[in-house]
């Protein structure tokens, strides 16, 4: 019995080491872009579980006046590698009054939490000035293990996601994967431990 008991254990722990999948955005430039003008952007997400994967990203808390647009393609991401999503995205501005926006983009993955990270917005008459630090600013930074060659995507949707639009905001699962297994497995083992104990003791 106590055998059986030890081998529940031990398939609780694995279940719970195969289920890990996490991801971090570890790199959300700052964007630049003129009123009724749009300008293109990169993120880089880095998977820190045990499990390679695809993963997507997603957006939510766009301010008004601004659109984010593109392909909503989706990566495999080896575990503890980075990956730049670079298909195409855009952020278009309206008529809107120059200054400082912020949105928030999320990791979109089979039991992975979103962890929404913020991006800023800058909108100027002439936002030349400021892209160029921030173009000098990421060209300084080490980012050998994200050097990919290019890719071609295959065929995905074009998404629009607008600004001040009602129901803006993306639904999130954060719950652990695999929990429901762990659960009926040490609710299993706790029922032969204590029939176990019964038959021991009579």
């Amino acid at each position: 019995m106590k055998r059986v008991f030890a081998a529940l254990l031990l398939l609780i722990i694995a279940g719970g080491a195969e289920a890990s999948v996490f991801f971090k955005i570890v790199d959300a430039p700052t964007i630049f872009v003129s009123p009724e003008g749009e300008a293109g952007f990169t993120i880089s997400v880095q998977n820190l579980g045990s499990q390679s994967t695809y993963a997507g990203l997603i957006f939510r808390n766009i301010p008004e006046g601004l659109s984010i647009v593109g392909p909503r393609c989706t990566k495999w991401v080896d575990s503890g590698t980075r990956r730049k999503f670079d298909c195409q995205l855009l952020v278009e501005a309206a008529a809107v009054p120059p200054g400082s926006y912020t949105f928030e983009v999320g990791i979109a993955a089979a039991g992975a939490p979103p962890e929404w990270t913020p991006v800023e917005v800058i909108v100027a008459d002439d936002p030349a000035p400021g892209a160029d630090r921030a173009e000098d600013a990421v060209s300084k930074e080490p980012y050998e293990d994200l050097m990919e060659q290019e890719e071609e995507y295959p065929a995905c949707p074009v998404v629009r996601d607008l600004g001040g639009a009602e129901g803006d905001g993306t639904s999130e699962r954060e719950e652990m994967p695999g929990f429901g297994i762990c659960a009926a497995l040490g609710a299993a083992a706790v029922l032969i431990f204590r029939r176990g104990r019964r038959i021991g003791g009579g």
